[in-house]
């Protein structure tokens, strides 16, 4: 039985050094890979999140539930007083509510066209989430909804960015950052660029001209829409120096 235990070896202690050393030396090169796999992943699935909202409340304008909708993107400081992120709002009106807007030629409907997609008064949607911006949503209305965001970034560091939809497209408009030009020559954009958050970037560096991005980017995504409710998503290829859909 002795000589059976004697024939049992171990590991010797330079043995268990060796296996350390590869294990930390496999684990350093794995790392980095991993740790971009887990930022785009992040990243993707923030961007799927605004993009399911956007659409989730264009719908309610075919079903009829409401005649005019919201997408409001803010950036600014979270819910905790510290951290940064994108704050992003689904907000509805009711038919009733815009038919009166419509009868009524001293509406600020009709005084104040570029302001149609409002951004600031507290009680001009029929259904909004967060009306005065403290983060607390106090509605309980499954059509609309409020996602906070802190792992991604756009290409604004601060202020807010809306688009506004109708079942009729005439009404396709928005506001603050998402309207390129003002007056009789407003311009609404139709794409959102979504990047990852980092200490060392902040906004997503994209020339709104050409739509490529100024600096190197690994996990730059655009969401693009048009007045009639079309939502695509694309992500760039900066490899090849493109952008592809996904």
């Amino acid at each position: 039985m002795r000589a059976q235990d004697e024939k049992i070896k171990g590991f010797n202690l330079l043995e268990l050094i060796v296996v350390i050393v590869i294990i930390g030396v496999l684990s350093a090169v794995g790392y980095p890979n991993f740790n971009e796999w887990r930022k785009d992943r992040e990243t993707r699935s923030a961007v799927i999140q605004i993009k399911s909202l956007i659409q989730g409340i264009y719908s309610q304008t075919q079903r009829g539930q409401y005649a005019f909708v919201q997408v409001d993107i803010e950036e600014g400081t979270l819910a905790n007083g510290t951290d940064e992120g994108l704050i992003i709002t689904s907000k509805g009106m009711d038919a009733d509510t815009l038919a009166t807007k419509l009868n009524r030629g001293t509406d600020a409907w009709w005084t104040d066209i570029n302001n149609r997609c409002n951004i600031v008064d507290e009680d001009y949607w029929t259904d909004d989430p967060d009306p005065d911006r403290n983060r607390i949503i106090d509605l309980d209305a499954i059509e609309v909804r409020q996602i906070i965001l802190e792992d991604v970034a756009t290409t604004w560091t601060s202020g807010i960015g809306a688009v506004c939809f109708g079942k009729n497209d005439q009404w396709f408009s928005g506001n603050g950052e998402l309207v390129s030009a003002l007056g009789s020559e407003m311009i609404v954009d139709n794409f959102l660029f979504i990047c990852n958050r980092s200490n060392t970037r902040t906004a997503c560096d994209v020339d709104p001209a050409t739509g490529q991005p100024t600096t190197e980017h690994d996990h730059l995504y655009a969401i693009e829409w048009s007045r009639f409710g079309n939502i695509t998503l694309e992500k760039w290829n900066k490899r090849d120096l493109e952008w592809v859909a996904q």
